[in-house]
């Protein structure tokens, strides 16, 4: 289990929070880490858990926490491993970034710039004309 690979699934739940079934994963995760943990929370004298989905301070200090514990712990890794997968379908990555350049000479006819964009016209630039050479 990588520090990659838990903060990618920490930030997947944090990113898909703003939707319900994104809303049921974060608190899926709240749940497996307070049990790996055994932690339950501030009613029961034990430190709270950074679960804030929207303070980026608390998602990093929430995927490293997680990390420290399942690399210590083979069996809540696999469990971890198996939650990831679970819930993968439900989950997206909302704050990652695209970069298009068109740079030097280049000579283009219309630019289309964005991120996952299904495009059910004609061949070519929009509106059916033919691409640029």
């Amino acid at each position: 289990m990588s520090l990659t690979a838990v903060t990618t699934a920490v930030t997947a739940a944090t990113g898909s929070a703003g939707t319900e079934a994104g809303r049921q994963v974060w608190l899926s995760l709240a749940d497996f880490t307070r049990r790996t943990l055994r932690r339950r929370g501030p009613d029961d004298g034990t430190d709270p858990l950074p679960l804030d989905p929207g303070d980026e301070e608390q998602v990093r200090s929430l995927a490293a926490l997680l990390f420290a514990h399942l690399y210590q712990n083979p069996g809540a890794a696999a469990e971890f491993a198996r939650w990831a997968r679970r819930v993968r379908p439900a989950v997206t990555v909302g704050n990652s970034r695209v970069l298009h350049t068109i740079g030097g000479n280049a000579r283009t006819g219309t630019a289309i710039q964005g991120r996952d964009i299904t495009w059910n016209g004609p061949a070519g630039a929009p509106g059916g004309a033919p691409a640029a050479d």
